[in-house]
């Protein structure tokens, strides 16, 4: 999962440079329809990234409440150090 973060973390930085120079274009009569396609999909792309980061938190807080749970269970100490 760590992986796919990074991953698409990645690509959208990547489009979004690309939305950059196509705004910079823009500046210079470039079209705009073009920028605004580039600029979605970089936010997509980061909005996705940040959705999987959060879903996999989730999922390692849940890990971490059941390993604590079965240490407390067979007397295993579990510290917070």
């Amino acid at each position: 999962m760590t992986r796919v973060t990074i991953l698409l973390t990645l690509i959208g930085l990547a489009i979004l440079f690309v939305a950059y120079g196509y705004g910079v274009h823009v500046i210079h009569g470039g079209s705009v329809l073009s920028h605004m396609y580039w600029a979605t999909a970089a936010m997509f792309f980061v909005a996705l990234a940040n959705f999987i980061a959060i879903a996999h938190l989730a999922r390692s807080e849940r890990m971490i409440r059941e390993l604590r749970t079965l240490c407390e269970k067979n007397g295993i100490a579990y510290g917070e150090d």
